[in-house]
């Protein structure tokens, strides 16, 4: 075990992508909580203190006293820690590495037990170098900001050592209990991609969408939300006070603390055990060789089937020319994702999440509204949301950053999961050698993924406007109520055609990422960093910027999907919309269309170039 926990190490000292991941935590600590909050503190004036708040608000959470709370908080994101699981245990079972240290070392329990050790000993040290930066961080801004932080600290001193220790065990569980549940998620699926993407469906699903719902819901729902990790890690990120309210602000704790920790050990013992049974049992030695306790199959000999040939005169019509060659390409793609799992996971993300956020939450919210846990709301206020005169709406938002898992996002890991995998597994070059060209090979392959990309789109709206039917018919007893009739066949088209532009584009932006990183899992790690920590924190203080600034955040796609997708208006229940700095929509569009346009034509020059042997 120590061999395979010392080798596992050195794979992934030397592995960038899980740099990459790992750092995930610690940047976000870094920049989010500390860097964007102190440039807020340092450059709003008087005028932005009635809608930002005022520095003496903003202060306290970035004092030494206040470190522990930010860094917990923070660590609540646990997509990272799932993400790095299952990238290092899918990468072994995809590149069939874990069949050599398998097949050399003494037993798969030591093996698997020294690679679980060695990814939980870097998940360890991922939490760890999250707490040294969020005070060393606390630190600096306290020495910068002296007099004023001197008076805060007279009256809130910084929390004491058994408070540290304790923030710090509760992170660690977190980090370990997640990172598990991603080890699971890699040795089930075999490869790193598809243990990534069921990574991100059940951070959507699972930590996001049913955690909403049962605090929206109260009752039986929050009760049965209870017996899942989520619930209880929020309670050990939130039982030791809110940033900026401090150690005796209140905070929600779904459960009691010592029985947060309960669960977490409990799920962390049950998807380690998963894996190991998994791996102690899963055949490793061919593809085609039945397991022991499998009983025989009797062979059949397979039928010749009959060779069709084109007639002589137009075996080589076309011969030549471009189209042929890109055609054949594009066919051949368009069947490999269709037979794709991961793929379709991917696909179907945007349409689901629209489902569930915005159809299947709103309805249980408008029949538990002004009673339980939604008094505040009525049914009015909600039933304008599920019928089809915003479905249109709902559909284009999704692309908007302020879900949990944005279209945008969904679009981009089409692309990179597709170009990725094939530079990763070399189909790449065999595609390339047997083509007319490698330019035609790429651009079919493109084309094909485009067309993924708009299929993800085209069925978030027949989900949308198939949903919003039905609750019209069950709730107004009509599919055209008069409080919210279907828009028009030229607005529908319009706003389609928006969005599958906005799906290219972002498409087209993770193709280039993997081709020019040769890797999925890359690709998804750089996203992961654009959207959890960039994309975020710009589009929070875009109305903040100015000058070249503004102009260099308007250049990018994010500001202009965020135009386009909320260009009909923004569909909530909660009151105020966000804020977020608009462009024209007619520049929005071009920028949009330019990015399509040079993500899928660097990768076709790329791979021209590049040496394929």
């Amino acid at each position: 075990m120590i061999a395979s926990w010392r080798a596992e190490l050195l794979v992934l000292r030397k592995s960038r992508i899980a740099w990459v991941i790992i750092a995930v935590p610690p940047l976000t600590v870094l920049v989010s909580t500390y860097l964007f909050s102190y440039l807020d503190y340092a450059l709003l004036t008087p005028a932005e203190y009635a809608q930002f708040g005022t520095p003496a608000q903003e202060l306290p959470a970035m004092l030494p006293s206040q470190f522990v709370i930010q860094t917990v908080t923070a660590l609540s994101q646990t997509l990272p820690f799932m993400l790095l699981g299952a990238l290092m245990a899918g990468a072994d079972w995809g590149s069939g590495t874990i069949r050599t240290a398998m097949l050399q070392g003494p037993s798969r329990t030591s093996t698997f037990a020294g690679q679980v050790l060695a990814i939980m000993t870097v998940s360890t040290g991922s939490v760890l170098a999250c707490f040294a930066i969020s005070g060393v961080s606390s630190v600096v801004i306290g020495v910068l900001t002296h007099q004023a932080a001197v008076r805060l600290s007279a009256t809130v001193p910084a929390p004491a050592l058994r408070i540290v220790g304790e923030a710090i065990g509760a992170g660690i569980l977190v980090g370990l209990s997640y990172t598990a549940l991603g080890i699971a998620l890699g040795t089930l699926c075999r490869s790193a991609t598809g243990g990534v993407a069921a990574a991100f469906a059940w951070y959507t699903i699972v930590e996001q969408f049913l955690f909403d719902l049962s605090t929206d819901t109260g009752g039986w729902l929050v009760k049965v939300y209870d017996g899942f990790p989520g619930s209880s890690t929020v309670t050990l990120t939130s039982m030791f006070g809110s940033p900026g309210g401090g150690a005796d602000s209140a905070t929600y704790q779904p459960v009691r603390p010592w029985t947060g920790v309960a669960v977490l050990c409990g799920y962390t013992v049950v998807w380690l055990g998963l894996a190991w049974i998994v791996t102690v049992r899963r055949n490793i030695v061919g593809a085609h060789t039945l397991p022991t306790w499998a009983p025989a199959r009797r062979r059949h000999r397979p039928r010749r089937r009959p060779i069709l040939r084109l007639p002589a005169a137009l075996q080589n019509r076309g011969a030549g020319t471009a189209l042929p060659g890109v055609r054949a390409s594009l066919r051949a793609e368009l069947t490999v994702l269709a037979r794709w799992p991961a793929m379709w996971a991917l696909v179907l993300v945007y349409p689901l999440q629209t489902l569930l956020w915005s159809y299947f939450s709103n309805y249980i919210l408008y029949l538990n509204a002004a009673h339980g846990a939604m008094t505040l709301l009525t049914p009015y206020q909600i039933l304008p949301t599920l019928l089809p005169g915003q479905f249109v709406m709902t559909a284009l938002n999704g692309f908007w950053n302020g879900n949990a898992l944005p279209g945008s996002v969904a679009c981009a890991l089409i692309g990179a999961m597709a170009a990725g995998s094939s530079w990763a597994n070399g189909t790449i070059r065999t595609a390339a050698m047997q083509a007319p060209s490698r330019a035609r090979t790429v651009v079919g392959q493109a084309l094909a993924v485009a067309t993924a990309s708009v299929t993800s789109v085209a069925l978030t709206f027949a989900v949308a406007g198939a949903a919003s039917a039905l609750l019209a018919l069950r709730l107004t007893g009509g599919l055209t109520p008069v409080r919210g009739p279907f828009p028009s066949a030229a607005h529908i088209v319009g706003a389609l055609a928006l969005a599958a532009v906005i799906g290219v584009a972002w498409t087209a932006v993770g193709w280039t990422v993997a081709t020019a990183l040769r890797s999925a899992t890359a690709a998804f790690a750089l996203i992961l960093v654009w959207s959890t920590i960039v994309q975020f924190q710009l589009d929070s203080f875009s109305t903040e910027l100015s000058g070249p600034i503004r102009t260099l955040y308007e250049l990018l796609p994010d500001a202009s999907s965020d135009t386009i997708s909320n260009l009909f208006g923004q569909v909530t229940v909660y009151g105020p919309v966000f804020e977020f700095a608009k462009l024209a929509p007619v520049l929005a569009v071009a920028v949009l269309v330019a990015y399509a346009a040079g993500g899928f034509t660097l990768p076709v020059f790329l791979t021209s170039r590049r040496n394929l042997t």
